[in-house]
């Protein structure tokens, strides 16, 4: 009797743990202000076997500030989310919303003025897991 217990426990751990796939994956190409300022810029690593490129980008123009994903890439996965952190892990970092889709061109509003020397990771987090897809280390631009 305990194994049957024990198998159909295992069974429903396995089920309720299934990978979904909830994020767009249609390309985006959304446009950047063509006056806009690149201020740092980094290249996306993939975390724990997870696959994400391309490129992470602040921006300003005028006085609003934008996360930009750039050539983007990423495999799927449920309640992704795109953080500006000052951590290589979401840990102390400002939500920018849900990841638009797993490729393409992205832009994400940033509200205020972030400390650019203190938020230098960009971050693709699962929330419902709590999961890092990957990271961006930002730099400034040379």
């Amino acid at each position: 009797m305990k194994n049957i217990i024990f198998a159909f426990l295992i069974g429903l751990f396995l089920t309720n743990c299934k990978r979904e796939e909830n994020t767009p994956v249609a390309p985006l190409m959304e446009t950047v202000d063509s006056m806009a300022v690149v201020n740092v810029e980094g290249s996306f690593k993939g975390i724990g076997g997870e696959s994400v490129s391309g490129t992470a980008k602040i921006i300003t123009a005028g006085e609003k500030y934008s996360l930009v994903l750039d050539q983007f890439s990423t495999n799927n996965g449920p309640d992704l989310h795109v953080y500006l952190s000052k951590q290589a892990r979401p840990k102390d970092f400002i939500d920018l919303g849900s990841l638009k889709s797993t490729r393409g061109t992205q832009v994400y509003e940033i509200n205020g003025k972030p400390d650019l020397a203190e938020y230098k990771y960009a971050l693709i987090h699962c929330q419902q897991f709590n999961h890092l897809f990957g990271s961006a280390l930002l730099s400034e631009i040379n």
